[in-house]
């Protein structure tokens, strides 16, 4: 490639983008509380509630205050997923998106901590999507320009400032992530034990429709698929049903059985496909899917086809599912 095609821009934001989607973003999914708060040495700093730290300053302005310390203990105290991930959330992002992006002011100081893990996970993904739209609007001359008075060294480019959130980001987060393995291999009677990591994120992009029954994208983690085979509106005789509507939901059925039966549900189901036979109406497909599938929102497509194998069907699905890790460690 010719060096002036570089798009440095590109380049910057996927150090950590794919690091994020192909390895720490599953990771971090089922976080819980007792992780988020598990220390494994004594006297850890960690975010506790407002009054009940003995750490020498309570950093924050809400229920929870941060544990910290001016001058910095030798050696550096231990610190809780709590605490770092509280440190990437304000230190690492929110603070930088308020100076460099115009977010909403925030500090150490003025922050209000996250109690439990899904807030801290809330607040984090809330942090990157700030961080990474702003970096994704940096032209090439403001990559170049010196990042002010708001930094501890105004003198450098923006470009270098990029990248010192994405060593922290990756960095910290590796350390979250160690810390959640010590703990299923120390505490008694997790290892085997943690909760549900095959979590899907839903993709609704500004710039397409929003629509409340499907999703128009799916990203599923580091997990063990289940692909199910082409279900046709057929009872458990092998006997078609009568017409669309009884067809349809009981297509919907079938699928439902076959998840169950590996472990899963619709709740984890990243695609459906539904093959209509030309001349059907799809909202009355549709609405008599809803009546068995409910309000498990999904990425869904719809083919049009000349018809089935069977003759008579005029219908059929199929779905990609994450089948949940299980619990296979001793009772």
């Amino acid at each position: 490639m010719d060096a002036n095609e570089l798009d440095v821009n590109r380049t910057l934001r996927e150090q950590w983008e794919f690091h994020w989607n192909h390895q720490l973003r599953a990771r971090l999914d089922g976080l819980t509380d007792d992780e988020y708060f598990w220390s494994p040495v004594p006297d850890a700093w960690s975010v506790r509630p407002r009054g009940s730290s003995t750490a020498p300053v309570q950093l924050g302005a809400g229920d929870f205050a941060m544990d910290h310390a001016t001058p910095q203990p030798a050696p550096a105290a231990f610190t809780t997923i709590a605490w770092r991930l509280n440190h990437v959330i304000v230190g690492v992002l929110a603070a930088r998106n308020a100076a460099h992006f115009g977010a909403p002011p925030a500090s150490y100081d003025t922050w209000a901590y996250a109690g439990d893990a899904a807030t801290a996970l809330d607040q984090l993904t809330a942090q990157l999507d700030v961080w990474l739209a702003g970096v994704r609007g940096l032209t090439d001359s403001e990559l170049l320009a010196p990042v002010g008075t708001k930094e501890p060294f105004p003198e450098l480019p923006m470009a270098d400032l990029v990248l010192h959130v994405h060593r922290e980001l990756i960095h910290h987060l590796s350390e979250v992530c160690l810390l959640r393995d010590l703990y299923l291999h120390t505490e008694p009677g997790t290892f085997g034990k943690r909760p549900m990591t095959a979590r899907t994120t839903h993709l609704d992009p500004d710039g397409l429709h929003k629509n409340p029954a499907f999703t128009q994208g799916v990203i599923t983690p580091a997990a063990r698929m289940l692909h199910v085979g082409g279900q046709l509106g057929s009872d458990s005789d092998g006997e078609l049903l009568d017409g669309i509507e009884a067809q349809t939901a009981q297509a919907m059925r079938n699928v439902l059985t076959v998840l169950a039966a590996g472990g899963t549900g619709p709740e984890h189901v990243a695609k459906l496909t539904i093959y209509l036979v030309q001349g059907i109406d799809a909202h009355e497909a549709y609405a008599a899917s809803r009546s068995v599938w409910g309000d498990h929102r999904t990425a869904v497509t719809i083919v049009s086809t000349a018809g089935h194998a069977r003759p008579g069907a005029l219908v059929e699905v199929d779905a990609v599912a994450v089948v949940p890790e299980q619990d296979t460690g001793p009772s």
